[in-house]
């Protein structure tokens, strides 16, 4: 595999973005307090810009819950028994917001909205950078989204392909 020649974002046109992002979270929010929790690891670039974006008193956690791995053509969904959040992360009460990279089938990101529900959230909404609509498997739409993107596989701004490409300040894709 080889990175594309072609740019799916540039630096300046994400940051632009997630400008937009923390005003449209801000907005929605109305002055309220709330939590921002991210997923690990492909998020934690983007959550980084985006809550220095959002002009709300916040606290902030991370969640590092589920595993897919892909085989050929079919992915498979590895779930958590016990979701694993940053130390003295509380849910019950609060208005969460969980940040992830990329919405893809939607599986794995209905699975962890599910399991945070337990804990009790007074609100749920989710933000993701990346959205592939056209390849839901499950009825999932987030909140607020950054980009929506082909069925590409896309790295960059925290997104990787084996471990690799996560610190590029642009998105783009793996051929």
């Amino acid at each position: 595999m080889k990175l594309s020649r072609d740019v799916l974002r540039s630096e300046s046109q994400i940051a632009e973005r997630v400008r937009q992002l923390g005003k449209e979270i801000t907005d929605a929010y109305a002055q309220q307090e709330i939590s921002v929790l991210g997923v690990l690891k492909g998020a934690f670039i983007f959550l980084a810009d985006l809550t220095r974006q959002i002009r709300l008193p916040m606290e902030l956690g991370f969640v590092e819950s589920v595993a897919s791995r892909r085989s050929d053509s079919l992915t498979e969904i590895i779930f958590a028994t016990a979701l694993r959040f940053s130390s003295s992360f509380r849910i019950e009460g609060t208005h969460l917001l969980l940040v992830e990279d990329i919405l893809d089938t939607g599986v794995t990101l209905a699975y962890l909205c599910e399991q945070i529900q337990l804990y009790q959230p007074r609100s749920l909404r989710v933000c993701s950078l990346l959205d592939k609509p056209h390849r839901r498997k499950v009825d999932f739409s987030p909140d607020f989204v950054g980009f929506q993107v082909p069925d590409r596989h896309v790295v960059g701004y925290g997104l990787d392909y084996q471990g690799k490409y996560r610190n590029l300040p642009f998105l783009t894709y793996v051929e």
